[in-house]
C-alpha cells in the first residue's frame, strides 16, 4: 500500500494545511521566543530541530512518524504550560499554548482520518 497514490479526502486535506500552519506558527512563536531574551540563533535552531526533524513525516504521509512527532509536540505543550504560568498576562507564551494544542489536535483527527482513507483504499 503506497500513501502518494491515495488522494487525501477534504478533511484530511483541511487538517493537513491546518497542521502546516500551526507548525509555522509555533515554529516563528519559538524563534521569538529566543529572541525575547536575548537568545542567539544557535539556540533557536536548537529549540526548533525536534520540529524539523519531523518534516519528512508531512511530505511522505508516514502515520508512524506522525504519531511519533505527537509524542515530541507533548514536551513542547509541557513546556508552554510552564511557560505560560510563569509569564503571567503575556501574549507570546499564550500563542504558543495554543499553537501548539492546535497542531497536536489537527495532527490526531489526520492521523485517525487518513488511517481510515489509507485502510478503505486497500
Amino acid at each position: 500500500m503506497t500513501t502518494r497514490s491515495t488522494p487525501r479526502g477534504r478533511l484530511t486535506r483541511t487538517l493537513w494545511s491546518l497542521m502546516w500552519l500551526t507548525w509555522l506558527g509555533f515554529m516563528a512563536q519559538q524563534a521569538a521566543d529566543v529572541e525575547r531574551f536575548s537568545g542567539t540563533w544557535v539556540l533557536i535552531g536548537l529549540r526548533g530541530a525536534p520540529l524539523l526533524l519531523f518534516l519528512w513525516a508531512t511530505f511522505t504521509d508516514s502515520m508512524r512518524l506522525f504519531i511519533w512527532f505527537e509524542l515530541v509536540l507533548l514536551f513542547y505543550f509541557i513546556s508552554a504550560v510552564e511557560a505560560a504560568f510563569a509569564y503571567q498576562s503575556d501574549v507570546l507564551s499564550i500563542t504558543g499554548l495554543a499553537l501548539v494544542v492546535i497542531n497536536f489536535t489537527a495532527c490526531m483527527l489526520y492521523i485517525r482520518y487518513r488511517g481510515r482513507e489509507l485502510r478503505g483504499a486497500v
